[in-house]
């Protein structure tokens, strides 16, 4: 018998408070992610969607810096923040999309209230950015962390254990900060060991295994395969890494490693490991390596009949339709298996 599934893909999740053409956004931000869920709305019109809703921005206050809030607000409304609100140059622009935040989080809301209730057992819910955002510091086109104050209301809700695996390929790095030494929260996030970005925007010390452990989640950094097997070593990172062929065995181990059993699991879903994507030559994912790592999940899922919810994530491959597909790709089994 098939799960009860549905999807929340509304065109509010992109509510912002000026008109795209008006707001200065940079690279890869709402404009590009908004085209993708257009078309994924049409390519899932025939599972069920969930009803739209608006979660309240002091949801966010559970997880991030009250003075780093209360000014992304005064910003927001063309007024001076009290302090300098510290955010790379891809969020610029992100914070006219406030609303979009707010009903983001509350397709997150919808859909842990639909489980709880007994309506729901597996979501796919496209997400504005979100694992990149610390507790007061944004980046990757994430400037608030949407599934980090979902994780919170679901724990509210009774949900007391959580699980959240990562596969995008750059580090839940946001996720993870904000988690660090909560025994209730495992994050397994598979990423690449060595991206240039991470190392800019971010401390690529923390994407290690070791890190990880201490904090109580689990990294599987990724080696390029250009790299050499000692190239760790000669830039001072600490241990274990993985190749491409690794990552699936890596993430059967991690799974049977996890330190609880899980009341509810999150998926970030990123496609941007896809080899047509920032991929090549790191994780190297085809769609049928998308379809089975979701078969890899909802196997220990079912083990206890775990309800899994999915965000997307990542995916700035040209044309849309890489990312499109591999979307495709980890849905159809979310959905069916």
């Amino acid at each position: 018998m098939k799960p009860k599934f549905a999807t929340s893909l509304h065109k509010e999740i992109f509510t912002t408070l000026k008109p795209f053409e008006e707001i200065e956004f940079e690279g890869y931000s709402f404009p590009h992610f908004n085209k993708i869920r257009e078309a994924l709305e049409k390519a899932f019109s025939h599972y069920p969607g969930l009803p739209l809703r608006k979660a309240d921005f002091s949801m966010y206050y559970r997880v991030h810096d009250k003075s780093y809030l209360d000014d992304l607000l005064l910003l927001s409304q063309d007024k001076k923040p009290s302090g300098e609100i510290r955010r790379t140059i891809e969020c610029s622009g992100m914070e006219y999309a406030i609303p979009g935040y707010e009903y983001s989080l509350g397709g997150m809301v919808e859909a842990i209230d639909q489980i709880k209730s007994g309506n729901l057992e597996r979501a796919y819910l496209f997400n504005v950015g979100g694992h990149h955002a610390h507790i007061q510091y944004a980046h990757g086109y994430s400037l608030l962390n949407t599934q980090a104050a979902a994780i919170r209301y679901a724990q509210d809700k009774g949900f007391t254990k959580i699980l959240n695996i990562d596969w995008d390929i750059h580090h839940g790095d946001g996720t993870q900060e904000i988690f660090e030494n909560d025994p209730d929260v495992h994050q397994i996030s598979i990423h690449s060991a060595v991206d240039l970005y991470m190392m800019k925007a971010s401390d690529i010390q923390k994407c290690t295994t070791t890190y990880a452990e201490k904090k109580g989640h689990c990294n599987i950094p990724v080696l390029w395969d250009g790299f050499e097997d000692d190239f760790f070593e000669e830039i001072n990172l600490p241990g274990k890494f993985y190749r491409s062929a690794q990552i699936k065995s890596a993430l059967k181990q991690a799974l049977e490693n996890v330190p609880f059993k899980p009341d509810l699991i999150f998926i970030f879903s990123g496609y941007d490991g896809h080899i047509d994507d920032c991929g090549d030559g790191v994780t190297n994912y085809t769609n049928a390596d998308f379809e089975e790592m979701t078969r890899m999940v909802l196997d220990f899922a079912k083990k206890d009949a775990l309800p899994v919810i999915s965000l997307h994530g990542g995916g700035y491959a040209d044309p849309l339709s890489i990312t499109i597909d591999a979307t495709l790709a980890h849905v159809e089994v979310l959905a069916n298996y």
